[in-house]
């Protein structure tokens, strides 16, 4: 039975026991038995979903605030990308390796034509578009810029979140341990100075660039930082910043993993900045609706041209499904125009936090339905981890 501290009225620390259904239960021991790895999770046994609202399996339901880290930004169910997807599973699941997709090339045309590109290039997770993203600043950088081998440096920003493989963990202020060495010459920290380079900012930044403009490949950002508390820049910084990597010839990649369509009130979160034009931009997650995975590059010509047959590839990215599920997402999020709802829903969100005024809040951080509820930690046992616990029961 899982025990969580909570604070009683009169300010002392307590411990409450929420007991779980016997189903549920059997459930998460099976969980803690056989699964290694993953997501933190709590004690919740889910079994279907419709809509926004999550059904456990002794029929509780839940309202799903997160979306799966912006997995489903068009809701579990969406009866447009379901037929999409349940049609292409018939008609043809698969494209062989050796033939042209025809939906591979609809999307293709269609998705670059909307932001503004002029090519993409498919794999299957955001952490494999990310890297995918640093081969291909890296070559870029060996080839055009003129960067002597092996010494070209990918900078990040504190508090940033780009994946947790070997190539993209390091790109986080502080990697996990006892995996080995992990992809050199990537990562927050000015490649001369040493110093941390925090998000948002520019002077700090101008000045790695200064020192060390002659040895970057390029600047990757999230326009809204995802994993750190939907943190968004000072206005006018990405702006800026594109200044900087133009001024000392750095690919600026914008990284719209965890935002995903739609969610901070733009369809893309780099739009929030006008006139921003990104060389590379990293997507995943919310491309196909949540029904396939899939995660695409889209990019600039002078960078993108370099990117030969068989050095960046996936047996199942792009495949027929996916791409029918990401035409689909596509028509939703133009349709029913779902970032201009998100904007409106996330004022309504906004107002109605104010008003309830709820205890040991903070702030509320984020733009458009890319919100965080910052607590105050100084309380003694008062984690988010508890208060979702808490929810959830």
């Amino acid at each position: 039975m899982p025990h969580y501290p909570v604070d009683s009225p009169d300010g002392q620390s307590t411990v409450t026991k929420l007991a779980l259904n016997e189903n549920t239960q059997k459930h998460v021991d099976d969980w803690s038995q056989y699964v290694r790895g993953g997501f933190p999770t709590l004690p919740v046994a889910v079994e279907s979903a419709d809509g926004h609202i999550i059904t456990d399996v002794d029929g509780k339901k839940y309202i799903d605030f997160i979306g799966q880290f912006a997995v489903m930004n068009f809701g579990y169910s969406n009866p447009k990308i379901a037929k999409a997807v349940a049609d292409q599973v018939y008609k043809m699941p698969l494209s062989g390796t050796y033939h042209i997709s025809l939906l591979y090339t609809e999307f293709a045309k269609r998705v670059t034509k909307k932001f503004g590109f002029d090519s993409v290039v498919t794999m299957l997770s955001g952490s494999e578009a990310v890297e995918s993203a640093v081969k291909t600043a890296r070559k870029w950088a060996y080839l055009r810029k003129g960067i002597p081998q092996d010494q070209a440096h990918v900078l990040t920003v504190d508090q940033c979140y780009h994946g947790l493989t070997l190539s993209t963990m390091p790109m986080a202020t502080v990697c996990a341990k006892h995996f080995g060495q992990h992809l050199p010459n990537v990562g927050p920290y000015a490649p001369t100075s040493g110093k941390l380079i925090p998000f948002g900012d520019i002077q700090a930044l101008a000045e790695c660039f200064e020192q060390d403009g002659d040895k970057l490949a390029a600047f990757i950002v999230e326009p809204v930082q995802g994993w750190a508390g939907t943190i968004v820049p000072p206005p006018g910084y990405l702006k800026v910043v594109q200044k900087l990597c133009r001024k000392h010839n750095v690919l600026l990649v914008c990284d719209e993993i965890q935002a995903g369509y739609g969610r901070t009130g733009k369809d893309l979160s780099f739009q929030q900045e006008p006139e921003l034009e990104p060389d590379m931009v990293t997507m995943g997650k919310a491309v196909t609706g949540g029904y396939y995975p899939m995660s695409v590059i889209m990019g600039k010509s002078n960078v993108m041209d370099l990117i030969q047959k068989s050095e960046i590839l996936s047996t199942f990215a792009a495949s027929p499904i996916a791409c029918a599920a990401a035409l689909a997402s596509l028509d939703v999020l133009e349709e029913e125009k779902l970032a201009e709802r998100s904007e409106r829903l996330g004022e309504v969100l906004r107002k109605t936090i104010k008003a309830l005024n709820p205890p040991y809040v903070k702030e509320l951080r984020g733009p458009a339905l890319f919100q965080s509820l910052v607590l105050d930690l100084s309380i003694p046992g008062l984690t988010p981890r508890r208060v979702s616990a808490l929810a959830m029961h």
